[in-house]
C-alpha cells in the first residue's frame, strides 16, 4: 500500500462518519450543475460545505454523473452523426488578421477585436449539420489543445455561442501563432 494510497482511505474513512447539520440541504442540484458545466464557481462557502457535508458531497456526485453521462451522450451523438468537433492543427500562418476565421468541417471560430474595449469577441457558429445534432439545452465549449476554455454556453437561434469575455494574457491571435494548435467543439 502507498502513502498516497492509505491515505485517500483514511480520508474516506472520516469522511464517512462525518454527521449531516442539514446546511449541505442549500446546494442545490442546479447550483452544481452550473459550476460543473463552467457557467459559475463555487463560493468560499460552497467549498466549505462540500468539505463538511455529506449530503452536499452526495448532491456533488450524482450532478456529476448525469453530466458525465450527458457529455458522454453528447460524443455519441457528435460520433453517429459524423461530425468533426475539431479544427485539426492549424498552421502558425492561420492568426494575425482582424477578424480571423477558423474553419472546420462542421464549425466556424471567429475571433475579432471588440470594437469598444481592448478585449475579444470570441463566435463559435455550428454549420447545418451541428446545429440538428444539438439540443437546446446543451451547454458546449470552445477548448483548445492546452485546455484553455475559449467561450462556453447554450447556441442561440443563429446557430452561435459568442464570448465577449477573453481572460488570459496571451491574446487569441498569440495562442493561434502556436505550434500545434488545435480547438475542439465539446459538451460542457
Amino acid at each position: 500500500m502507498t502513502m498516497k494510497r492509505g491515505m485517500e482511505e483514511l480520508f474516506r474513512a472520516v469522511l464517512a462518519v462525518q454527521d449531516e447539520d442539514g446546511q449541505g440541504a442549500e446546494l442545490t442540484e442546479e447550483r452544481v450543475r452550473a459550476v460543473l458545466l463552467g457557467l459559475d464557481v463555487f463560493t468560499a462557502d460552497e467549498e466549505r460545505m462540500l468539505a463538511t457535508s455529506p449530503l452536499a458531497r452526495d448532491t456533488y456526485a450524482e450532478v456529476f454523473e448525469e453530466v458525465e453521462i450527458e457529455r458522454q451522450v453528447f460524443r455519441q451523438r457528435c460520433e453517429q452523426a459524423r461530425l468533426n468537433t475539431n479544427t485539426g492543427v492549424l498552421l502558425a500562418a492561420a492568426g494575425g488578421h482582424d477578424p480571423i476565421e477558423i474553419p472546420s468541417d462542421d464549425f466556424s471560430v471567429t475571433i475579432r477585436s471588440h470594437p469598444v474595449s481592448e478585449g475579444w469577441i470570441v463566435t463559435l457558429t455550428l454549420r447545418d449539420r451541428f446545429r440538428r445534432m444539438a439540443r437546446a439545452e446543451d451547454v458546449l465549449a470552445l477548448v483548445d489543445d492546452q485546455g484553455v476554455t475559449w467561450l462556453r454556453g447554450q447556441v442561440n437561434t443563429f446557430g452561435e455561442i459568442n464570448s465577449y469575455e477573453w481572460p488570459y494574457d496571451e491574446t487569441p491571435a498569440e495562442r493561434i501563432q502556436k505550434s500545434g494548435f488545435a480547438l475542439r467543439v465539446q459538451h460542457g
